[in-house]
């Protein structure tokens, strides 16, 4: 509570700050313009993505509406925002000195009330001081309960996306994973990070591995070995290597990749449990 004030306080003052001039000239609205949304906490984690109930969050209901969402599976808090057309959602916190934004309805833009930087709805940076766009998330409502699903962990299609915690393929769909020395990388949609496929042993299951490098959390990458269809694990960050399994072969990486459950039925189905993103 005390830092939830603290912010508040400083939204407040930033946003006299800058509008005093413009108050003592006798224009209106300044102030309106860059007020704080309103927090709201948690939200229901649901397979990467954050449901939200519609009666938690009725400014959403109309355009130009806003609010500041925290929950634990962000590192920062995310503003979300109704354009008229859709939602807007992105990090709410202004990469240039860490002030919270705020949602301009009229613009369709968020505003920091610190220094006047200014973003488009999809995160791009309008208005310096700031220079780096912020990171941007989907956002929707359930078209039965009119709930607000704002989805964290974007995919990429590679494989499908996580249900009740798991990630579930035909394994004849990934001829890759039918070779021995095979790999395939992609980013279920609902995973926080991506994941690695691997048949190192032509008589066992597929191996799936995080790829997230243990050196400084890049993305490792499958690398040709030379013989067809077969690979190594490389980062191309600082150089570390890892066998298929996952096993440290060239640091710095510290530690081998982390592994999930694999399990494959008679009929060749791969269910891979990745578990809960967070708590």
């Amino acid at each position: 509570m005390p830092d939830d004030l603290t912010r508040r306080q400083l939204v407040r003052r930033a946003t006299l700050a800058v509008c005093a001039p413009a108050l003592a000239r006798g224009l209106a609205g300044c102030a309106r313009r860059i007020s704080p949304n309103r927090d709201v906490q948690g939200g229901t984690l649901v397979d990467g993505r954050v449901v939200i109930p519609a009666a938690q969050v009725p400014e959403l209901d109309r355009p130009g509406g806003a609010i500041v969402l925290r929950t634990p599976c962000a590192p920062r808090p995310v503003l979300i925002a109704n354009t008229g057309t859709g939602f807007a959602a992105m990090d709410a916190i202004c990469p240039h000195a860490g002030c919270e934004l705020a949602w301009v309805g009229e613009d369709l833009q968020a505003e920091c009330p610190c220094h006047g930087s200014r973003f488009a709805g999809d995160g791009t940076v309008l208005n310096p001081p700031a220079r780096t766009n912020l990171q941007a998330f989907a956002a929707s409502r359930d078209p039965t309960t009119g709930d607000v699903r704002l989805h964290l962990f974007a995919g990429d299609g590679v494989f499908p996306p996580v249900q009740d915690g798991k990630v579930v393929f035909p394994l004849a769909s990934y001829p890759a994973l039918l070779q021995t020395g095979g790999a395939v990388l992609g980013h279920p949609e609902g995973m926080n990070g991506p994941l690695l496929l691997t048949r190192p042993d032509s008589g066992a299951n597929p191996v799936a591995l995080s790829a997230v490098c243990t050196h400084e959390q890049c993305t490792v990458q499958p690398a040709p070995t030379g013989a067809p269809g077969t690979f190594t694990l490389y980062c191309p960050c600082h150089g570390s290597a890892f066998d298929l399994t996952g096993k440290v072969t060239h640091e710095p990486a510290p530690a081998p990749l982390s592994t999930f459950l694999v399990e494959v039925d008679a009929s060749g189905i791969v269910t891979v449990t990745v578990g809960a993103i967070c708590s």
